[in-house]
């Protein structure tokens, strides 16, 4: 690669030493060549213009053929408590990224102030996207859930999937149960909806039908560890539908977490 790529020259400028009283949001870049292959590690503002020079360079003609992996992670910072990946940069070249095998974008904790989404409300199709996009992909985790573009294609290379529902499932769980796209998935994590501070939010979450019919489909049948974030059911309806799922040495986990301002 050119020493002189947009990538590179902003690797370089985020790799100025820190000084005293500088923010720890500032953003960083690691890029670490494989081979012939790169992958690159990126910490900053979604709103800032090093997130924007990073998506746009990822979609050059000499970057995109040889990325490997691509992390996005961001500091817990947001306009009206959202701190939102907009991914368009990444989408609107329809750049191929053939050697892409693994893509994170970091996920919200219970110590967040800000809601880490893609997007505004909804994801807008950009994972989607990004999965044709990307056809050797194995391991994905996003903070909002895909929309049904996502499930379009068949016999994906996904073994990792990991999505939390952000500010709306999409129907995710219906939509996986009637998918045949991701064969050799092995590893899924899915975060409910969790906007607990909303009178209503239980009637946004996944609807327990949909549960059912997922782990009874053969969509679930390569499954072998299923980790379920912030289930909106009791433990003798958990336990119910566990029972649905015919896979011998499934890892079965359900984790609970929320935070409260006071």
């Amino acid at each position: 690669m050119d020493p002189n790529h947009p990538l590179l020259r902003l690797a370089r400028e985020l790799a100025a030493p820190t000084t005293p009283g500088e923010p720890s949001s500032r953003p960083r870049l690691s890029i670490v060549r494989t081979g012939d292959l790169l992958h690159v590690d990126f910490y900053g503002s979604p709103f800032e213009e090093a997130f924007e020079t990073v998506c746009t360079a990822l979609c050059d003609d000499e970057v995109a053929p040889v990325l490997a992996s691509v992390s996005l992670r961001c500091p817990d910072q947001g306009m009206n408590g959202t701190c939102s990946f907009g991914l368009e940069a990444l989408v609107n070249r329809r750049s191929s990224f053939p050697a892409l095998q693994s893509l994170s974008l970091q996920q919200n904790t219970p110590e967040t102030h800000n809601r880490i989404v893609i997007g505004e409300y909804e994801e807008g199709g950009v994972l989607g996207t990004l999965l044709k996009a990307a056809p050797a992909l194995e391991s994905l985790v996003a903070p909002s859930a895909p929309d049904r573009s996502f499930f379009e294609l068949p016999n994906q290379a996904l073994r990792y999937l990991n999505v939390d529902s952000g500010y709306d499932t999409q129907n995710f769980i219906a939509h996986l149960a009637e998918s045949s796209s991701f064969p050799k998935l092995e590893h899924l994590e899915f975060g409910e909806y969790n906007e607990t501070y909303m009178d209503d939010f239980a009637s946004h979450c996944t609807p327990k039908d949909d549960y059912r019919r997922l782990f009874t489909s053969p969509a679930f049948g390569s499954v072998r560890f299923f980790r379920w974030r912030n289930p909106v059911f009791s433990r003798e309806e958990i336990a119910e539908l566990r029972a649905l799922c015919p896979q011998k040495g499934l890892q079965f986990q359900v984790v609970r977490c929320s935070a409260e301002s006071i």
